[in-house]
């Protein structure tokens, strides 16, 4: 008896929820072999149904997520990650503007990814965020992002990840960390920019700078940054809401203050 035999010939939406969880199955590794592509071929003739591309946007999508979601759990997007997940995209044929957010997300991992192979980003100076920054000799500003800015006067115990000189940083030490933010003032908007010789943050006109040293100063959070002054604290929340920017922020903080 096939496959198709056990639904009945006219349950289709049994067999296209059958096929559909064969394509989850397939990709669910992050992967899509030829093996794959044959069986599911197959499998599709013998349910008598239409092909993963012609299915719903929404649908793609979750499956594609689905791929992206094995390669986020091995923490790193390589050039076979990546060409793995573009044959899942064109399998599925999902175009680029239809995973907008997921691919925001997965530049961010693979930026994630060169900085922990050593490889530091580097922001160019036609980059807007740089506008009227004046840096030192031999600075590089490495990496930048929109923050809201709030006062705090005690962490109540969330203290988040010290920066420390020649501290190597832990991957995924940052997650387990939330910006202490309850009953913080907010100050405005800014932006945080991460050199090779001091953070900097950027409000409007004016900006502020920390030179990177022993004294603990910069507190690295997944969602944020703190700042710890004589008399409370200066939190920076990132405006990006990607799971990889604390870690970005701390292991490019690490690379730069060996």
């Amino acid at each position: 008896m096939g496959i198709k035999d056990w639904f009945g010939m006219g349950d289709k939406a049994k067999k296209k929820q059958a096929y559909r969880d064969a394509v989850k199955d397939a990709v669910s590794d992050g992967k899509l072999s030829n093996t794959d592509l044959v069986d599911l071929g197959n499998l599709q003739k013998e349910l008598d149904v239409t092909g993963a591309a012609d299915d719903r946007t929404i649908i793609r999508r979750e499956l594609f997520n689905e791929a992206v979601g094995a390669v986020r759990e091995k923490g790193k997007l390589g050039p076979q990650e990546a060409a793995d997940l573009a044959k899942i995209q064109k399998f599925l044929a999902l175009r680029d503007d239809q995973l907008e957010q997921t691919k925001w997300d997965l530049a961010r991992l693979r930026t994630l990814t060169e900085i922990r192979q050593g490889t530091l980003p580097v922001v160019a100076p036609s980059n807007v965020a740089l506008r009227g920054v004046q840096f030192d000799p031999e600075e590089t500003p490495h990496y930048t992002v929109p923050v809201d800015l709030m006062e705090q006067s005690s962490t109540r115990g969330a203290d988040g990840l010290p920066m420390r000189m020649g501290r190597r940083h832990e991957s995924g030490s940052t997650s387990g960390h939330i910006l202490p933010e309850d009953g913080a003032k907010p100050i405005g908007e800014g932006t945080l920019i991460i050199t090779n010789q001091r953070l900097l943050v950027k409000t409007g006109s004016r900006q502020a700078a920390v030179k990177y040293s022993n004294a603990e100063q910069i507190y690295v959070y997944g969602d944020g940054i703190r700042l710890q002054r004589t008399v409370g604290n200066t939190l920076l929340k990132f405006k990006s809401r990607s799971e990889d920017t604390g870690e970005i922020v701390a292991e490019i903080l690490a690379a730069v203050m060996r």
